[in-house]
């Protein structure tokens, strides 16, 4: 499991003080991208280099409560690699405060080739930092 801290904004949320609902995939976001800083070379440097992309290709999320603007909340990425060429991202999303859980869900995510955007394997040191992180 990784897990990151996210400090919200104003920006963040609407009239109510209350986080849009689309920004919790934003901060998973947000997390995967903490994840390959804390492993190594940044998400993009690596993608780059490996000359891949990853869409991500479904989500979904349940959600139990708020985040109120100005919280500071903690992602937990749970990587759970399928095959060769997909990860799914499990996550929960708590304040960072209270530990309370505020949403629950995954990201899968596919590995494609940049020049035929058809599915290929993950290239080995993408797929090393998702495994590590699942450990």
């Amino acid at each position: 499991m990784f897990e990151t801290t996210i400090q919200t904004y104003w920006a963040d949320s609407d009239a109510a003080g209350i986080a849009y609902h689309s920004h919790f995939f934003r901060f998973v976001e947000y997390a995967e991208e903490d994840l390959f800083r804390v492993a190594g070379p940044d998400r993009q440097t690596v993608i780059d280099a490996e000359q891949v992309w990853l869409p991500r290709v479904e989500s979904f999320a349940k959600f139990s409560k708020p985040i109120k603007v100005g919280d500071a909340i903690l992602v937990r990425l749970h990587p759970e690699l399928k095959g060769l060429k997909t990860v799914k991202l499990n996550f929960e999303t708590l304040n960072r405060e209270s530990l309370e859980l505020l949403a629950e869900g995954y990201v899968t995510v596919v590995c494609v080739s940049r020049s035929t955007f058809k599915g290929i394997p993950m290239p080995e040191r993408i797929r090393r930092v998702f495994e590590e992180a699942g450990d």
